[in-house]
């Protein structure tokens, strides 16, 4: 079955419109060969406002009747990360290009079942880390394939947010837990990085925090990783820092070779403004330029569109979201259980 579409230009469709789905849009719109032709969303009034703002219709019948379009070519699915499988299967069936907000699943079923459909429509799947394309992570990436630093041999991951996240952005924080939240951006690059699987998966974690607030998941997961070259991860993130700070992402990430070494903090900020009664330290990695979305999640997308396009195998497979998964899983099995999970492949 090929997998090339019709035109030059890429037709779309965008499942889920809040905080992430509203922002594929936004980059679609300001890609020359995409154009969304449709949204649906659960609120249908978050819906009829982004549909308003950038121009592509409301379809208010559920993401069947969207897929069932033969104007729609490909679609972006933003939903709740408990909520991917049956509409990647259906947009599957429908015979759609599909590019899914990460993870791919929280459970292996779902997974593999996703992938499964996936091979069985030949359409492309991109699972969208978009982590990839900022400039700090991809540089490291071109380091070590250069040899400039020898072998990876370990790194350290943090990624945490406020509490901002999972009690007011996240109405359904309490569906998720912070290894498939935000573990898994960081796995995605030490798996990037290393070029290997996960073999051996122990970790801690903690409640309390939120569950005083009625949010019944994990305050916090340690995670260390081993691989099957031998290298190793120690991952952490939490998302129960104080809303004070001027962002809702902290960061750190190192890596130790063999003949070098990396210490990457994306989130540093490159400047600062102060006025009399407020300190702010606003973000470079994304936002609008001249009224246009710029950054690494307008970069991961735009690659999305031309491997549709041109016919190019993503960067980031279903494979690849299907074996994060896996690792994912593992960890929140050892933290439940206090055993190392050994992992096969």
């Amino acid at each position: 079955m090929p997998t090339t579409v019709s035109t030059e230009v890429l037709e779309l469709a965008v499942v889920g419109v809040g905080l992430q789905g509203e922002g594929h849009v936004k980059c679609y719109d300001a890609i020359p060969n995409a154009r969304v032709v449709a949204v649906c969303d659960a609120n249908a009034q978050r819906a009829a406002d982004v549909g308003a703002r950038f121009g592509a219709e409301v379809v208010r019948g559920g993401y069947e009747e969207l897929f069932a379009r033969e104007d729609i070519d490909a679609v972006s699915i933003a939903l709740p990360d408990h909520l991917h499988r049956d509409a990647a299967e259906k947009a599957f069936a429908a015979g759609k290009h599909v590019l899914l907000e990460k993870p791919l699943a929280t459970t292996v079923e779902d997974a593999q079942a996703i992938v499964a459909a996936q091979k069985a429509s030949g359409k492309k799947l991109m699972v969208n880390w978009s982590n990839r394309w900022m400039l700090a992570f991809s540089q490291t990436k071109e380091a070590l394939e250069s040899g400039a630093l020898g072998d990876p041999l370990y790194c350290y991951a943090r990624l945490n947010n406020t509490l901002y996240v999972p009690t007011k952005m996240l109405s359904w924080s309490a569906n998720t837990q912070l290894p498939h939240w935000l573990i898994c951006h960081r796995l995605d690059i030490a798996r990037w990085y290393f070029g290997s699987e996960a073999t051996r998966v122990t970790a801690v974690r903690r409640y309390g925090v939120l569950r005083d607030r009625g949010i019944d998941t994990p305050d916090l997961y340690q995670a260390t990783i081993e691989f099957a070259n031998g290298c190793v991860g120690n991952f952490e993130s939490c998302w129960i820092l104080p809303e004070s700070l001027p962002w809702i992402v902290d960061s750190k990430f190192q890596l130790i070779c063999t003949q070098g070494y990396a210490n990457i903090d994306p989130l540093l900020p490159a400047h600062v403004r102060a006025g009399e009664t407020k300190y702010e330290q606003p973000g470079y990695l994304a936002g609008d330029v001249m009224g246009e979305p710029t950054g690494f999640v307008r970069q991961a997308i735009q690659h999305f569109v031309d491997c549709v396009l041109q016919d190019r195998e993503p960067l980031i497979t279903g494979e690849d979201g299907l074996a994060i998964t896996r690792t994912l899983c593992a960890v929140i099995e050892a933290a439940e259980t206090g055993q190392a999970v050994e992992l096969s492949w």
